[in-house]
């Protein structure tokens, strides 16, 4: 956890109480999962389960649903939208407010988007 200032160093981990959450993958990460499943028809929703820094990104553990079965891929935070209006998303809004004033927290943007 190079990249966060000790105060806002658990803060991604928070962000579990609000989970699991649905959330929709943008396009790229859409496209890596149905790489893995080889259809063409993959809905964009999935469920996240878990959220988890690396020490230099945001990360994110995705499920989907194919057919009956369901496949994980772990992706950047920046690879899904969440429902504006959930408490997820309000969360993530609020830490990256917190981020960004923050002058100890050194951070690229693209990896908590």
């Amino acid at each position: 956890m190079d990249n966060v200032s000790r105060g806002v160093q658990g803060a991604w981990r928070d962000l579990s109480h609000f989970l699991p959450a649905r959330a929709r993958m943008r396009p790229t990460l859409r496209r890596k999962a149905q790489s893995l499943v080889h259809r063409g028809d993959l809905s964009p929703d999935c469920i996240v389960t878990s959220i988890f820094e690396t020490g230099e990104a945001v990360m994110c553990v995705t499920q989907f649903a194919v057919g009956g079965a369901h496949q994980t891929v772990i992706a950047p935070l920046g690879q899904l939208a969440f429902d504006r209006a959930g408490p997820l998303s309000k969360e993530i809004d609020l830490l990256r407010a917190r981020l960004s004033r923050d002058p100890a927290a050194v951070r690229r943007p693209a990896e908590i988007c």
